[in-house]
């Protein structure tokens, strides 16, 4: 595979790597390879075909030169020539080219013997023979032993020497001996021959010797190269006829065709404009097989997807429009829900916070809460049937209708009865909403409730936790024409909170598909250190958050919370706080975080300064002594507006330890005079105008206050 992509290759590098480039060397690589086999297998058999031949031919020459003259004249020569061969000395007859060896054969050659010999040669030589001899085996000693070789003539060898016999050889010579055979031999020379042999019997029928023609294999090699050479040059011409006729045929069928479609799709891809123009239905391509059918699908599909542009544009213009109205309306549907905190500034026998969160654009839920004269405040929750715009609309009448009634003065359970009648003359859709009510005297603390349906309140009694207020439900609102709700009445001491909620709370769900539930809603309550209703309803909505995680909101999550506080309500001080590690590296991070708040309420630079040098030594001392490995300390920040009063503490769990027992440094000695250590806390003493430690709970705890 190529290591670039068709978009990153220059022009060159897509003709090499194209598909008609390709398919070409596919073609030659095969035709070549077929080739090769095909020479092999020639060869093979041409070569096999002219051994044989040749084999075949130097047989019958030796068959030819025994019936030129009698077994008997051979026979003769053969007797004579190995009875003086096995008479001779050992000594002498391991040494055949020696003189006194050649010269034990002196009389052998008459006039009869060189005229047999010169026959020899003479077929020798017709036949373009390389040996052609008459000689006796010697089994024994692996001899074979001349008695006449045409080479006599032309290089003196005498009647009676003898060659050594490779091992290898010795089966064909000793096979020559019971009839006529032939074989390719390599001789010692390193020189392979065909060579034919045929025994020559006497009249006893005793072989007498053999006749051994032989033809050097240079002819054959010299042949099968040639006909190699002229059989590569053949197939290598057909090979590329092939691959470029196969090439060219490829280009005209497929190639082309293929770049037609994808200069279609390039076209189609970079017009943006032109959706209503054919540029797959214009190719007309006509090859009759795969190719035509993709292009006429890719056509199907250009129209097809043409099509659905023209339907997308028209449904997103009006899914725009349907975008827009949803925002309007959710921001419409919000301004119809009170959301300036603190609500009533001017009251101080309260506090009251609540919040909406849509699953959808618009929600289903709703919250109210409003003074109808000086001493009542009116607290109302409700959920409506299903989700959307229906139920967005379904809220907004029952909201006004409830907010209606409620200034005739009725009490909640009336409302609700009222506003039930008038929802079931005209609930064509059978909608309905469940409604909590409930109307604060804030001079007594007395909350007359009604439910219709809804989910049960909760209670927090002043320094308790919270828990359900199982009242009696009544029938949902728009359910049943006729139906009548009962008022209960809770009492709120000073301090106490009550937190009123939809189902959405409880049924917010994570991704394994969990609820939260209402254990968790409580245990979620009860971390809020204070009874103000922001940091109470936000502690809820952030363990809400965190359990559902990457989950989706499938229901409308809304709260309202108020705390009754009564006439003479000491209020306990609100506190901003950071936790980070006890290390020196944070101290700029919580002065930074307590220098804002500074600036916030106007604090003084002098004061500011010194402020601080203080949050500098406690911190110090509590990254360099609190703990033995690692910790985390937690800084609590409030300030009072009248008189304006800065209170600081700072939590650690590590080692029990207060800093104040230390007695203070001797200020008007030296500094070489003054014991090491103490005089960080003796500034910070000096420069606050309250400082107090405790140890609580496991952890250390100093205070220090600070008059603005």
């Amino acid at each position: 595979m190529p290591e670039k992509s068709v978009r990153e290759m220059t022009e060159e590098e897509r003709k090499v790597n194209s598909l008609s480039s390709r398919t070409f060397q596919a073609v030659l690589i095969l035709s070549l390879i077929l080739s090769i086999v095909a020479i092999a297998f020639g060869y093979h058999l041409y070569s096999t075909g002219v051994r044989d031949q040749y084999m075949e031919r130097t047989t019958s020459l030796a068959q030819t030169i025994t019936s030129l003259y009698s077994s008997d004249d051979f026979a003769e020569y053969a007797d004579k020539v190995m009875t003086i061969y096995n008479e001779a000395p050992e000594d002498v007859r391991n040494q055949p080219d020696s003189e006194a060896y050649k010269k034990l054969f002196e009389n052998v050659a008459d006039e009869k013997y060189m005229e047999i010999l010169s026959a020899l040669n003479q077929v020798r030589i017709n036949n373009d023979a390389l040996i052609t001899l008459f000689g006796v085996l010697d089994e024994d000693n692996r001899h074979f032993v001349y008695v006449m070789n045409a080479e006599q003539i032309q290089t003196g060898v005498s009647p009676g020497q003898w060659v050594q016999i490779e091992p290898k050889n010795m089966a064909f010579m000793k096979k020559g001996k019971t009839g006529a055979t032939s074989a390719t031999l390599r001789m010692s020379a390193g020189v392979y021959v065909c060579a034919g042999n045929q025994a020559i019997y006497s009249k006893e029928g005793r072989v007498v010797g053999n006749i051994i023609v032989a033809v050097s294999m240079d002819q054959i090699t010299d042949r099968s190269t040639k006909f190699i050479c002229q059989y590569i040059v053949l197939l290598a011409a057909v090979a590329i006829a092939l691959a470029y006729f196969t090439v060219q045929n490829l280009k005209k069928e497929i190639v082309k065709p293929i770049e037609k479609l994808t200069d279609a799709a390039t076209a189609y891809i970079s017009d943006e404009e032109d959706t209503d123009k054919n540029y797959f239905g214009e190719l007309e391509i006509t090859t009759g097989d795969e190719i035509e059918s993709l292009s006429l699908i890719m056509a199907d599909m250009e129209s097809d997807i043409n099509n659905y542009i023209h339907n997308l544009t028209a449904v997103t213009a009006e899914k725009e429009r349907i975008s827009t109205e949803l925002n309007l309306a959710n921001r419409i549907q919000a301004d119809m829900l009170p959301s300036t905190y603190p609500a009533f500034p001017e009251r101080e026998e309260f506090d009251i916070y609540a919040s909406m969160t849509p699953a959808k654009e618009v929600g289903g839920d709703f919250y109210d809460f409003f003074m109808i004269d000086e001493d009542h405040l009116v607290l109302v929750i409700a959920d409506v049937s299903g989700k959307g715009i229906p139920a967005a609309l379904f809220m907004m009448a029952s909201k006004i209708m409830i907010q209606n009634i409620a200034f005739l003065g009725h009490s909640p359970a009336k409302v609700l009865e009222l506003v039930n009648e008038q929802i079931c003359k005209s609930n064509h859709e059978d909608m309905f909403v469940t409604v909590w009510m409930g109307i604060l005297d804030v001079n007594t603390g007395i909350i007359t409730c009604a439910n219709a349906g809804h989910e049960y309140p909760t209670i927090r009694r002043e320094n308790g936790n919270f828990e359900l207020f199982k009242d009696r439900h009544g029938f949902i609102i728009g359910g049943m024409e006729g139906m009548r709700y009962r008022d209960y009445e809770i009492q709120l001491n000073p301090g106490d909170t009550i937190f009123v909620y939809t189902d959405g709370v409880a049924e917010a769900t994570n991704t394994s598909s969990e609820l939260f539930g209402l254990d968790r809603m409580l245990a979620s309550l009860d971390r809020a250190e204070s009874n103000d209703p922001i940091e109470i309803s936000i502690k809820l909505m952030e363990s809400i958050n965190e359990f559902v995680g990457e989950g989706s909101q499938f229901d409308d999550i809304t709260m309202l919370c108020a705390t009754y506080y009564g006439q003479n309500y000491q209020r306990k001080p609100m506190f901003k706080e950071i936790t980070v590690d006890a290390t020196i590296n944070n101290i700029r991070t919580v002065t930074e975080f307590v220098d804002a708040e500074l600036e916030a309420h106007g604090c003084p630079m002098k004061k500011q300064i010194q402020i601080d040098i203080a949050i500098d030594e406690i911190f110090s001392n509590i990254a360099h002594y609190a703990f033995e490995g690692t910790g985390k300390a937690t800084v609590c920040v409030n300030i009072e507006d009248d008189p304006k009063v800065l209170t600081m503490i700072f939590k650690d769990n590590g080692i029990p330890y207060d800093p104040l027992v230390a007695k203070d440094p001797d200020v008007t000695l030296s500094a070489d005079e003054r014991s090491v250590g103490g005089l960080g806390v003796f500034i910070v003493k000096k420069t606050m105008d309250d400082v107090h430690y405790t140890y609580e709970n496991g952890q250390n705890i100093l205070t220090i206050k600070k008059i603005l």
